[in-house]
């Protein structure tokens, strides 16, 4: 009996000491899953759609010139402690992207805290919507990605291969997944100019 209380009574005694003092706890809430990037009333927004447990998308919006400065408004007006290490899809509407992905592609391509293999689309009216009402559109988006490499090899799904596409192929187009919500969401092959 006594070898039993001694058990119990050291048993408590680790619970109660295991740990550190110091610890932090890191909310989900402050991490970035997924951007997106749009056109409204001729500015760029950029949406984060952060990690949670709500059962519906939770993100903040902010108007910005480049992901670098979205980055940084987002974390003073809203996210303090945004963290971008576990983004992994950048969505970009058409229009956006012919002004703003060469450069936001870059800046992911430099900073070391991004992932080299985020995925990025393009894609047409609506999407972004989809991603402001559905929690789960994001992942459904990469299968798309990833259905659409396999099914042509020449696409740039990754932004480390499209920030080296920029700077290595010019002259010669970029292919990028685009995904379309006309009627059905579906994903094709759309070609970019690669400037000189």
């Amino acid at each position: 009996m006594f070898k039993k209380l001694s058990a119990l009574f050291l048993c408590a005694i680790s619970l109660a000491l295991s740990g550190c003092s110091q610890s932090k706890q890191i909310d989900k809430a402050y991490i970035a899953e997924t951007v997106a990037v749009f056109e409204n009333g001729g500015k760029t927004y950029y949406s984060f759609y952060l990690l949670s447990d709500s059962e519906t998308p939770v993100y903040t919006a902010v108007a910005a010139e480049s992901l670098e400065d979205a980055c940084e408004k987002a974390k003073k007006e809203s996210v303090p402690n945004l963290m971008l290490s576990k983004l992994g899809l950048y969505v970009s509407e058409k229009s956006s992207a012919e002004k703003n992905l060469k450069g936001d592609t870059q800046f992911i391509a430099e900073n070391a805290y991004f992932s080299p293999l985020i995925y990025v689309t393009l894609c047409g009216d609506g999407v972004v919507e989809m991603l402001d009402s559905d929690k789960e559109f994001g992942e459904k988006l990469e299968e798309l990605i990833i259905l659409n490499k396999k099914k042509d090899s020449s696409v740039s799904v990754t932004s480390l291969s499209i920030f080296n596409n920029f700077y290595e192929n010019k002259g010669k187009d970029l292919a990028l997944s685009y995904i379309n919500s006309d009627k059905e969401l579906k994903a094709e092959v759309i070609k970019m100019p690669l400037k000189k």
